[in-house]
């Protein structure tokens, strides 16, 4: 969803991408089929054995225990033996860690397994994809109560897509007075218009309107009322790039015309070695 600089306890700057919640239902699906084939295959098994070989409360408690497992236990395991990657997650391409950066532990994996039993399993998924909806990190309540979030470890595209300048905005961006934009903000600017299509509508609108707002801080007129904020910034990164060109162009032929004059001795000195 979005990129984050965390720094780890050893003062170590990363950068690392939230997981977007379409993954993270894709790779929950995956979890949910693996405990359903293992859920299968204990029945199986208990058939195999016989059933009727366990009276009521026998039957009980076991339901308890393997229910337990499925749902706690096994999850629980999984993640602390993977560092925080299930098999759906290893399919996405997704992680776990604390939001501090630090790989999870018991701790984290217990609440993060006892609030999903409730959020994902007994509501179906509702609770956890409407909280994970209205927060930047895509956090679901379980990632909440354990300091927790899910990050993309997929390698980024090593190419973005070209920036174009919407056509009502040309004449608007060829005047405006667009005051260096710190390196950041506009990297955030650019990945977030080459990544928009992956957030969910109201996140993306959020995040433009945001970006927005702290990129018209450096852009003097505003743009025209009603400007969409996407459009708004592609026309400021555009114009940007071009500016940058042609300054480039500007300076190319001064120092070209300084590396010609190095080899040349000054006030007419011949040069020894010729």
């Amino acid at each position: 969803m979005i990129n984050d600089e965390i720094v780890t306890g050893e003062g170590v700057s990363l950068q690392v991408s939230a997981a977007s919640v379409i993954a993270r239902a894709g790779a929950w699906l995956i979890d949910a089929l693996l405990a359903g084939s293992v859920a299968l295959l204990l029945l199986v098994a208990l058939a195999f054995v016989g059933a009727d070989r366990f009276d009521e409360a026998s039957a009980t408690a076991l339901f308890a225990v393997v229910t337990a497992f499925l749902f706690l236990g096994m999850p629980i395991m999984v993640e602390l033996l993977s560092g925080g990657r299930s098999l759906g997650k290893l399919v996405f391409g997704l992680q776990v860690i604390r939001d501090d950066g630090g790989p999870v532990r018991l701790r984290h994996s217990a609440a993060r397994a006892l609030a999903g039993f409730f959020e994902l399993w007994m509501l179906s998924g509702v609770l956890a994809f409407m909280v994970s909806m209205f927060n930047d990190r895509g956090k679901r309540v379980g990632d909440f109560l354990a300091g927790t979030y899910v990050i993309s470890i997929r390698p980024p595209r090593s190419t973005l897509p070209p920036l174009l300048s919407p056509p009502e905005l040309v004449g608007w961006a060829r005047v405006a007075d667009i005051r260096p934009l710190p390196d950041m903000l506009a990297l955030r600017a650019r990945q977030f218009l080459a990544r928009a299509y992956e957030f969910p509508p109201p996140i993306r609108h959020r995040l433009g309107l945001r970006l927005a707002a702290q990129l018209e801080l450096f852009v003097s007129p505003a743009p025209p009322p009603g400007t969409h904020p996407e459009r708004f910034m592609l026309a400021v990164l555009f114009e940007r790039r071009m500016r940058e060109q042609a300054a480039l162009a500007r300076l190319v032929p001064r120092l070209q015309a300084q590396l010609a004059g190095i080899d040349t001795l000054p006030y007419g000195v011949s040069d020894p070695d010729s």
